[in-house]
């Protein structure tokens, strides 16, 4: 046998090679890249041969060299789909994602960032979940955290993994992915067996679970249970760090977390982040710090999500009085990017999930609240929400589908129950106010500022005063949106009756002067209309009655502001329309109105003592001309003490002693306090201080 058949041979046994069948025989493939060649001759692949082989065996060497170039394509074929195969899970159909990198303008939650990170330096208290609204910057908070932990060696980065949940609305979904983030493979998802064998096997890791929302909002309570038993077999892995975040009002049962909730950004730390992110899209132009940006960031309710609101101002150089004005007619189609979900996509997922779908009464919940700008109470609930038969289920849903907020002492009488500017503007474009539920809000509002409607001298003035300030805004709101031309029944009741309480409380003139222009609206159109003679009548007196409060409500808010002038005008025709009502006058009302001129008159100082006294002797008149009324009696006789004070005149004493005694008879406590005040002011002007203090 040659040289070179013996080293073939030999070489058929050499730990460089293994051999490869074909047909009855075996060819050996050399795995560093050697060829068949003998020691003689040459070939293209191996080294050379003792003495050269001829023509004949150097085209054989060549084909085998052939023969072994398309073998060793087919096995690196194989070899590749083999990885392939086990690189990610079994007909997994999420492939990876990578973890997104940290927003670089971060703002306002420095804070939280800290206290999460501390929390996740103990294996005790690992587990961690932040909720909050859509929009919030939940997912920021995380990707800082994780950023924040890599950077002090709390994690190494190979060992934070990033699972989105955000496609995860079944058991089987959710498992697809966690085993293609956690890179660990298996023939099949159908248990999370490999998985938590993986884990428990492994070093100390830290999964960020990101919009847990969809597996556990999204299906029924069947899929729910299996996604809440999945989690908890992750959180029984002692050194697993779980940091969770959900579009959520609660975080997962059967889990001692950490709950954290997220909350709007303070003003300042609104304003830095809107002003950053505008000039960066305005290519280095500054906005102004001031009101108006103020009060844009208000209106959106100082999200995170401003963000993508000032990217879109600053691209068009836009002021923030304009982006506030498209807001109020765009709504939340303002607030969309390219690189994340808009914020009506956000809003319409969560109320298309399966928990809120469950409850058939927690949309007509949601848009009722929509209309409620500052909430409302659990226990004024009933009001806003008659129809309603199990308010606090239908809370309970949209808490759990993060769509409305609830702040408190925990007791649902006396929580605040409130809907995110966001989602009431959502809910306010494009009709998805029910007409039905829009009229039924407005009725109980005008129905609730009727119910609390009452004088400083009733007995239940105080808590009437406190139920309409518990629910001033909302009120407002909903009165300035009473159309001119067809009020609803009750509305222009409603709208003087609330101007009248703003008049004791607040200086504006709004809701007063949308309350005359209703109240003449109305008057002039019911004498266009033809209608029966004795209906019209009282038609007629009921509108012109609307047309003398309303502007007496407005001459009141008028005073309030210190604008005399213009009280008087609306004084005086209040007094006007109440002498000459359809049907006869109603004089107790006149000689109220009368009494807020002569109040008026004695601080502008520009009347004679002459028109001064008949304008008083008219009030009382007015007041007294039913001497079985005591308490009208009484109020006129309190304008003639006055008069009498002011002008320094006799039988002040007299008059207002007479005036207090029957005040105090009938129990009515403001008007017995102006009395006392006016006797106590005329004792002080004689010199007899010890006397004025007990009447004080």
């Amino acid at each position: 046998m040659s040289s070179g058949c013996k080293r073939r041979k030999e070489g058929n046994n050499s730990p460089g090679r293994k051999r490869r069948k074909i047909g009855n025989g075996y060819e050996s493939n050399n795995e560093f890249g050697g060829g068949k060649g003998g020691s003689g001759g040459n070939s293209l692949n191996g080294a050379g041969g003792a003495g050269g082989q001829g023509t004949g065996a150097s085209l054989v060497i060549q084909a085998r060299n052939a023969t072994l170039k398309n073998n060793l394509c087919i096995d690196l074929s194989e070899f590749r789909d083999a990885v392939k195969q086990f690189s990610q899970p079994h007909n997994a159909p999420h492939p990876r994602q990578d973890m997104p990198s940290p927003h670089r303008i971060f703002y306002g939650r420095e804070s939280l960032v800290d206290d999460i990170i501390s929390l996740l330096r103990s294996e005790q208290t690992s587990r961690v979940c932040i909720t909050g609204v859509g929009g919030m910057g939940k997912t920021s908070v995380a990707l800082a955290v994780a950023q924040k932990a890599v950077a002090e060696n709390i994690f190494p980065k190979e060992y934070v993994f990033w699972v989105p949940c955000v496609e995860a609305k079944s058991p089987d979904l959710l498992r697809r992915i966690l085993y293609a983030q956690l890179r660990i493979t298996t023939r099949s998802y159908d248990s999370l067996d490999p998985l938590v064998t993986d884990l428990d096997a492994s070093k100390q890791r830290r999964l960020l679970l990101d919009n847990f929302e969809t597996p556990w909002l999204s299906g029924s309570g069947k899929d729910q249970a299996e996604i809440g038993d999945i989690l908890v077999r992750l959180a029984e892995l002692p050194h697993i760090a779980l940091l969770v975040t959900m579009t959520s009002g609660f975080s997962p049962g059967r889990i001692q977390w950490q709950h954290r909730v997220l909350q709007a950004l303070d003003a300042d730390a609104a304003r830095d982040v809107f002003r950053i992110k505008y000039r960066d899209a305005a290519g280095g132009l500054e906005l102004s710090a001031g009101p108006e940006l103020d009060r844009l960031l208000m209106a959106i309710g100082r999200i995170p999500a401003i963000t993508l609101m000032a990217t879109c101002g600053g691209h068009q150089g836009t002021s923030p009085a304009a982006l506030l004005k498209e807001w109020e007619s765009a709504g939340t189609r303002m607030l969309a990017g390219d690189e994340t979900r808009s914020m009506d996509e956000t809003i319409r997922l969560s109320m298309e999930r399966q928990v809120v779908k469950s409850n058939s009464e927690a949309f007509t919940l949601l848009a009722i609240l929509s209309m409620l700008p500052a909430g409302t109470s659990g226990q004024n609930l009933s009001w806003w929400a008659p129809t309603l038969t199990s308010p606090s289920a239908a809370v309970g849903t949209l808490r759990t589908a993060a769509l409305i907020e609830f702040k408190g002492d925990g007791h649902f009488a006396t929580s605040r129950i409130f809907v995110r500017p966001t989602i009431q503007s959502y809910m306010s474009h494009q009709d998805r106010i029910p007409a039905e539920v829009r009229d039924q809000v407005h009725d109980a509002c005008y129905n609730f500022v009727l119910r609390h409607e009452s004088i400083p001298d009733d007995p239940k003035f105080k808590t009437d005063f406190q139920a309409i300030a518990s629910e001033e805004i909302n009120i407002q709101g909903l009165l300035m949106e009473i159309p001119v031309n067809a009020p609803r029944p009750n509305a222009v009741d409603a709208l003087i009756a609330f101007s009248l309480y703003q008049s004791r409380t607040k200086a504006s003139a709004v809701v007063a002067s949308h309350a005359l222009e209703v109240a003449r609206s109305v008057y002039n159109d019911l004498h266009v209309a033809n209608r029966d003679a004795t209906v019209r009548h009282v038609a007629d007196r009921n509108a012109a009655r609307h047309v003398a409060a309303a502007h007496h409500s407005l001459g009141q808010s008028l005073f309030i502001l210190d604008q005399y002038e213009e009280a008087c005008k609306h004084f005086e025709e209040a007094a006007g329309c109440y002498k000459n009502l359809p049907g006869g006058a109603d004089l107790h009302r006149a000689g109220e109105v009368l009494m807020c001129l002569q109040n008026t008159w004695n601080l502008l100082e520009t009347k004679s003592l002459t028109e001064f006294e008949s304008l008083t002797r008219e009030a009382q008149a007015n007041l007294s001309h039913e001497p079985a009324s005591d308490y009208h009696v009484a109020r006129g006789l309190l304008a003639f003490g006055r008069f009498l004070w002011w002008n320094n005149r006799e039988h002040i004493f007299e008059t207002l002693s007479a005036a207090k005694a029957i005040f105090e008879h009938l129990g009515c406590p403001a008007s017995t306090a102006e009395c006392l005040y006016y006797m106590a002011r005329e004792y002080a002007r004689q010199g007899r201080c010890a006397k004025s203090f007990t009447h004080h």
